[in-house]
Order: structure tokens, then sequence, then C-alpha cells
């Protein structure tokens, strides 16, 4: 995951030269996602390449679509029930992180791992509906852990991108 999440960061301004370096991708894509870099940058299509072809050269094909499950999953965008456990704690391990006990305070853990300043600016977000925990939105400010994945991970989400992950503690 994390190895993936490196390529896929990797500037706009870099990525076609590192396709070029470190990929089999053939002359007339590299151009391809040079324009659409060019023309939409937001896409990083060119970025999602490059950490899915050197990812699979390195690590694997499984390797590859287990950190883009992971991705989409961390996002909000798949089931994080469905990624084994191997790959979300390495994915959780990478994000700032915490451990905690089932009944503990959303509004602690928010705090606790750095998602926001204060327990006031914890409860502003939850009133903004602005945090999730494992993917499901947190409404009531005296919300606490009840859910585990795969009986040992959390994952609390301040907006879109921000997240941390949690270890439950046995």
């Amino acid at each position: 995951y994390a190895f993936y999440q490196f390529w896929l960061n990797v500037e706009d301004s870099n990525v076609i030269n590192l396709l070029k370096v470190f990929t089999f991708v053939s002359k007339v894509e590299i151009e391809e996602l040079e324009n659409q870099v060019a023309t939409e940058p937001h896409l990083r299509a060119a970025q999602k390449r490059l950490a899915i072809e050197v990812t699979t050269l390195v690590h694997s094909a499984q390797a590859a679509e287990s950190a883009i499950a992971a991705s989409q999953a961390l996002f909000g965008q798949g089931d994080l029930e469905s990624l084994d456990a191997q790959t979300l704690a390495a994915a959780l391990g990478e994000l700032p992180n915490t451990s905690a006990k089932l009944g503990d305070s959303i509004v602690d853990l928010l705090v606790k791992t750095e998602l926001v300043a204060s327990n006031s600016a914890a409860r502003r977000a939850i009133a903004e509906g602005g945090v999730y925990l494992n993917n499901q939105k947190v409404e009531d400010e005296q919300a606490v852990l009840d859910a585990a994945i795969l009986g040992t991970f959390a994952v609390l989400r301040r907006g879109k991108k921000t997240l941390a992950g949690i270890f439950l503690e046995k």
C-alpha cells in the first residue's frame, strides 16, 4: 500500500519522466497520458498508471489490486470489510493512528489522532457532517467506537481525505 501510494503521489511535473524510466508503457500511451496531465491534471491518470505499473512490476498484479482496493475503501469508495488484514494493517500504519477500545469516544479519538485540534473542533466537525467511522457518517457527538473491521481495525475520517487508523486493544 505504501509503495503504491508513493507512486500515486508523484507530482505532475515528474510523472511523465518516471513513466518513461520505470515502466514499459508504450510511447503512444505516455504521450496520451502527458496530454491528460496537461488538460485534466485533477484526474491523476498518469500517476494512477505509474502506481499500477510499478507496483505490479515490483510486488505483483495481486499486490497492486490490493493496494487499489485499500485506497478506494479508505476513501469511502469501496468496502473496508473486503480488505485482508495485512493490507488494511499496512494502509492504516501509514496514516496517523492510535490504539483504542470499543466504547471510546469518537470526539476523543478525533483529537488523539490529531484529525482535529480540540474537543470543540471535533464536536463541530461531527455537527457539520464531516466525520466518518468505517465509512459510516457519525451524526452524534456522543458517539463511541462501536465497530471494528476484522475485529481489529477502525478507520476514522474527517472530510474526504483526512484519515486516521485505529488499532483495537484486546
